[in-house]
């Protein structure tokens, strides 16, 4: 029928029209006897065919028999009601009045039975039952059929229920309303009562509804809060890494200036070492192999030579100290174990430090004394020359593990968003 699907009244479970729907934990149904024969199949310990949640809580497994078990979980009238409406729908159309098979062409709502069109034209004549509300078969849908369905009196099947007693929660003939419950104080007709439940569950699905939007919206700052954070960590890590690239670059520089002064110093003392070489040698050999006569002949002029070459050795521009470069290899030290440092994520903590300005401090797990952390965010800044690029957070140069900041996870001197 139309707006009636297979899903609506087929049981996954036996794939045939439902038998005393049961509605599990996870809102999935399955009929009754479908249920009792999985848990029992399972030891009693099987989860929802379909998604595998627990069917019974922990503390009802193994206490009592399967079947009572299975029995108190809700049963939903509204499907069973829906299956019954497709059968007598998809049933055949005949005439619950006439004899001879004839085919029905209406229903009536309060009688419950098909009628032909005589008997149709009949039904609206008598007084007593011209106010009932009949419909035409071709235009009736299982749904609406179903919502027309007339409960019974819980103690007599035979008797359309008119009331409902809070009190008791039974729906009941007026017979019954007037014998045994005539003392209740909440005897209403159920078309009131139902009206009222109607209002309060649609109310309490709209509560439902609002939460669950206000759970979304949390998942969604959620994200978008460590999506920030995976934002504002490339993006300064990418500004440390152009600052370095430019710093190294830099501090090539300087080196190769430096280099290029030493190569031309050294060149020039090269000339001057290999001259005192060539003339230590000639002295040597002089001193070892000349006549005494021929050396006090040469000694004039050997001296003033090699006053000349002391004299040249003093204007030559020496090598200048590069002692100075182990200066940059320290800081660049420190830099690297700031930065293995750098990135660690502190989590709320029950009691935070008494004010951001307060001096951070860390246990040592040996001897269990504090000890002052010092920040040295200021020297990297200096050595790598960022400036204002490397902005001081909130946190910076606190100890780690102990700050935190306004319950929300923050990354060791990188500034994190705060959820709003």
């Amino acid at each position: 029928m139309a707006g009636v699907t297979s899903g609506d009244i087929e049981c996954p479970v036996c794939h045939d029209d439902f038998t005393n729907p049961k509605l599990l934990p996870c809102n999935h149904l399955a009929c009754r006897d479908c249920v009792l024969s999985w848990l029992q199949k399972e030891g009693g310990q099987g989860g929802c065919p379909l998604c595998r949640a627990p069917i019974l809580s922990s503390t009802q497994q193994g206490q009592g028999q399967l079947a009572t078990m299975v029995d108190s979980l809700p049963t939903d009238f509204a499907t069973a009601a829906l299956v019954e409406s497709h059968k007598v729908l998809n049933g055949p159309h005949v005439c619950d009045v006439c004899e001879n098979n004839v085919t029905a062409t209406s229903y009536c709502f309060d009688c419950s039975i098909k009628l032909c069109k005589a008997c149709t034209s009949h039904h609206q004549k008598f007084p007593v039952l011209k106010d009932h509300t009949l419909e035409q078969l071709n235009k009736l849908t299982a749904k609406r059929l179903a919502a027309s369905r007339q409960g019974t009196c819980n103690n007599h099947s035979n008797r359309p229920a008119e009331v409902y007693c809070s009190t008791h929660q039974k729906l009941m003939c007026m017979l019954c309303a007037t014998t045994h419950h005539c003392r209740c104080l909440e005897v209403k007709a159920i078309t009131d009562v139902a009206r009222e439940k109607r209002t309060e569950l649609t109310q309490q699905s709209q509560r439902l509804k609002e939460i669950a939007a206000g759970l979304t919206k949390q998942m969604k700052a959620a994200k978008e809060t460590f999506k920030g954070m995976h934002n504002k960590v490339n993006n300064v890590f990418d500004d440390l890494q152009q600052c370095s690239e430019k710093r190294r670059q830099q501090v090539h520089d300087l080196i190769q200036k430096e280099e290029d002064a030493t190569v031309t110093s050294l060149a020039e003392m090269e000339k001057a070492r290999a001259a005192m070489t060539s003339n230590s040698s000639n002295i040597d050999h002089l001193v070892t192999s000349a006549p005494d006569d021929a050396l006090l002949q040469m000694l004039n002029q050997l001296k003033s030579r090699l006053d000349d070459l002391e004299s040249e050795s003093g204007k030559t521009a020496k090598v200048k100290d590069v002692g100075d470069i182990v200066f940059y290899s320290q800081l660049l030290t420190r830099l690297k174990s700031d930065l293995s440092k750098l990135g660690e994520i502190q989590k709320p903590q029950q009691q935070a430090s008494a004010s951001p300005s307060a001096t951070a401090t860390t246990t040592t797990p040996s001897s269990g004394q504090t000890a002052t952390a010092k920040p040295r965010r200021a020297d990297l800044a200096a050595v790598l020359k960022v400036g204002d690029r490397v902005r001081r957070g909130p946190n910076w140069g606190k100890g780690r593990g102990n700050e935190v900041s306004a319950g929300v996870p923050v990354l060791s001197g990188v500034p994190v968003p705060s959820k709003q």
